[in-house]
């Protein structure tokens, strides 16, 4: 009977344990930096474009860094000359958050802040995470200094 218990109460922490693992974790993939995630991806190239080589530095760095990085579809319509350097580093700063890849998964936390001092909230909706109510998280990826969050829509000011 006690090897019964010891066998139910070690599936259920198996169980309850399993969802906290599959979690996106930074330095969980072989994907390279935040860098390398942006230049790979097939939806992140405006990303790329605007963010690469003005902050290598940071999104190839030691980290922890996440990036909130919208899609092509999103940023299409910016193009990397058309920005001013103030306006760059502002759209940046708005999209990353250093340190927070080194917290608790995104799904189990009420809010962060950005480099540009602004709060976002996050909320949990069917499974889907939003974030300000307005912009969805559609894929997380790990990456060895921190974690690429793809989402549908810019993060406003």
């Amino acid at each position: 009977m006690r090897i019964r218990n010891i066998a139910l109460a070690l599936v259920m922490v198996a169980v309850l344990i399993a969802p906290l693992a599959a979690q996106v974790r930074p330095g969980d993939s072989d994907s390279g930096t935040v860098m390398d995630v942006i230049a790979d991806h097939d939806e992140l190239g405006a990303a790329y474009e605007l963010f690469g080589s003005e902050f290598d530095g940071l999104l190839s760095g030691d980290g922890p860094v996440a990036l909130f990085a919208p899609t092509d579809e999103v940023l299409g319509q910016i193009a990397a000359g058309d920005v001013s350097e103030a306006e760059l580093q502002s759209l940046f700063n708005r999209h990353v958050a250093t340190g927070l890849a080194s917290r608790e998964p995104i799904e189990f936390i009420d809010w962060f802040v950005t480099d540009d001092g602004e709060q976002v909230s996050v909320s949990v909706e069917d499974d889907t995470v939003l974030l300000n109510d307005s912009a969805t998280v559609v894929e997380a990826i790990a990456a060895s200094n921190g974690i690429v969050y793809i989402i549908d829509a810019a993060l406003d000011s």
